[in-house]
């Protein structure tokens, strides 16, 4: 028999037991946020599932064949640079033996078909070179049969008559006032009333009176030729000891044509830039031609701190955008692929021509050819085979590349773009939009790769270095096609020069905003180890940064290759190869850098 409990009994119950609880209707913003991350963490998993089944469907394995050759080339060249002739001869000539008898084996052998592939690549290896060597030793050999180079190794003073072979760039001596360097050639000396004829590779410190001269101007000095360090190509270092006297311009007309052209658009610059941006003025002619000539010198430190100095060079890149405008403009045309290719191989070598044939141009252009070669022809297995060829043919026309960091840094750039480049576009497309995803790829995939070796020549760590490329990328394009047909309107079609101008410096000015801010940010500039250990940490922090990338977008793939490795290790080593391994490896490096930055 059940009672009533009094109502007073109710009512205290009421006011001391907890409420039943009541699901309540989120707020408008709680529900919002709740969607919008629900939604999110969805896109972001159905990106890197089709991540995953997009890397299964489309990969290409890089074309490596003539890896071997080019390995054995480079090295070879490094290495031959820096001996004497009489050795460089004695290894052409052991290596010519080695190769007439592997030629007599390889005749006489009757089992050809398992070895065909590995000895067709020992061969073409073995040829590249013997080639190499070959045009080491008759360098060698005509620099030291000089009568100019043997007085210079007397230590004579001579009586010098110069031709430029490069433009002069300006150069901070650090204990003086400014100085330029620049390349040239000795056409001909007097010493003590002796007239000594032949040609001598030399680099010339001068006083900024220098500055003004141009490639193929020829000029008459005095000095001493000093020996040149060991590797080098120029044999001889020149400090002329007065101004440049009795210049004189090549009397080729087309050499004529290129300075009007130059010097016209330097002038348009000025007359649209000069009164509203100092920092546009003299970037616009740099990111165009590779004139550094009127840049600030704080301009120029920003942006080595950012990173950016390499767009005042004339690069690969710019070579391919030249080359990929004309052939796309002459296509939309309707223009015949023949006459297309043609064209725009014309319009290329017009503007090596016009920025200056020098030899950093020449590989830009080469690199920029198979640049715009993979972006056009749609070929992407062809890349390496492409590169390896490119390669090969720089070193065996100037066995000196080998050695240059220019070329090294522009083969690596390539190079990553080509292993790691869209590898980094569909990484990065499942954790952002795909134009922001093309934007930080780019950078990210060249610097990856370059870094190890910049530490070589700076030994710092710019933060900012990957965000300032992204921030500057859209206008890239802009400047140096518009500026290019500005550079090519100057001396022609003054009004459309002037325009140019005017569009390709709002993307200068563009550059030298982020170079000036970024480099203005806290740690744009960190210390880095110098020398091998320097390289090495980079290259071990370049690596985390792609296995990070991986282990995150593609798990599966990662996922199975961990589990490849640790199959190889002990079973009481596996339970360890976890977030303590991770620990462990991240510590020694952070000692192994601290320890190395204590010594500096």
């Amino acid at each position: 028999m059940s009672t009533k409990s009094p109502r007073w009994a109710r009512y205290t119950r009421a006011a001391v037991e907890a409420p039943t609880p009541h699901p309540t209707p989120p707020t408008p913003v709680i529900g919002r946020l709740h969607r919008w991350l629900k939604y999110h963490a969805h896109s972001i998993r159905t990106r890197l599932a089709a991540v995953e089944q997009l890397d299964e469907v489309v990969r290409h394995r890089p074309d490596i064949r003539l890896l071997p050759a080019v390995v054995a080339t480079w090295s070879a060249a490094a290495i031959a640079i820096t001996q004497p002739e009489r050795r460089v001869v004695a290894a052409a000539a052991g290596l010519s033996a080695i190769m007439a008898a592997a030629g007599l084996w390889w005749r006489f052998r009757r089992r050809r078909k398992a070895a065909t592939a590995s000895g067709s690549t020992l061969i073409l290896a073995a040829a590249c070179v013997l080639a190499l060597l070959v045009a080491v030793a008759l360098q060698l050999h005509v620099a030291a049969a000089s009568p100019i180079a043997a007085a210079a190794a007397q230590g004579e003073d001579l009586a010098l008559t110069l031709e430029v072979t490069s433009m002069p760039r300006s150069m901070d001596s650090g204990h003086g006032p400014p100085q330029v360097a620049f390349d040239a050639v000795v056409l001909q000396a007097t010493a003590h009333g002796r007239l000594l004829t032949g040609r001598m590779n030399i680099m010339v410190f001068a006083k900024q009176e220098w500055g003004g001269v141009q490639p193929g101007d020829s000029a008459v000095t005095a000095g001493k030729i000093s020996p040149a360090s060991s590797g080098e190509k120029a044999a001889g270092v020149l400090r002329p000891s007065t101004e440049p006297m009795e210049v004189s311009a090549q009397g080729d007309s087309s050499q004529k044509v290129v300075t009007a052209i130059r010097t016209s658009w330097v002038a348009v610059v000025h007359d649209v830039w000069g009164t509203r941006s100092l920092d546009a003025a003299g970037l616009l002619p740099g990111m165009v031609m590779g004139d550094r000539s009127g840049m600030d010198t704080s301009l120029d430190d920003s942006m080595k701190t950012v990173g950016l100095t390499h767009l005042t060079a004339v690069s690969g890149a710019n070579c391919t955008l030249v080359l990929a405008s004309l052939m796309l403009a002459l296509r939309t045309a309707r223009a015949p692929r023949a006459v297309a290719v043609a064209a725009s191989m014309l319009g290329l070598a017009g503007f090596v021509m016009v920025v200056g044939p020098d030899p950093s141009v020449l590989r830009a252009a080469v690199m920029g050819t198979i640049g715009a070669m993979a972006i056009l022809g749609g070929r992407p297995k062809r890349i390496g085979a492409l590169l390896s060829v490119a390669i090969l043919v720089l070193l065996l026309n100037d066995p000196w590349l080998a050695r240059d960091y220019a070329f090294i840094l522009s083969v690596l750039a390539t190079l990553g773009l080509h292993l790691v480049g869209q590898r980094c576009v569909k990484w990065l497309s499942a954790l952002m939009p795909l134009w922001l995803a093309q934007a930080v790829a780019i950078p990210l995939a060249a610097q990856l790769f370059c870094s190890p070796v910049i530490v070589l020549l700076q030994a710092r760590l710019t933060v900012y270095t990957i965000p300032a490329n992204m921030v500057v990328a859209p206008v890239i394009a802009l400047v140096t096609t518009v500026g290019t047909i500005g550079l090519v309107m100057a001396a022609i079609a003054p009004p459309l020069a002037i325009l140019c101008a005017g569009v390709s410096g709002v993307g200068a000015w563009w550059v030298s905003a982020v170079a000036r801010f970024m480099s203005g940010l806290p740690a744009a500039s960190l210390p880095w180890p110098e020398g091998v250990q320097g390289m090495l940490l980079m290259a071990l922090l370049n690596a985390a940064v792609l296995l990070a990338l991986v282990a995150v977008v593609e798990r599966q793939r990662a996922s199975a290759a961990a589990g490849r490795v640790l199959a190889y290790l002990p079973a009481r080593w596996r339970r360890g190869c976890g977030f303590g391994a991770i620990v462990v490896v991240a510590g020694t490096a952070s000692m192994w850098w601290t320890a190395a930055l204590v010594k500096l």
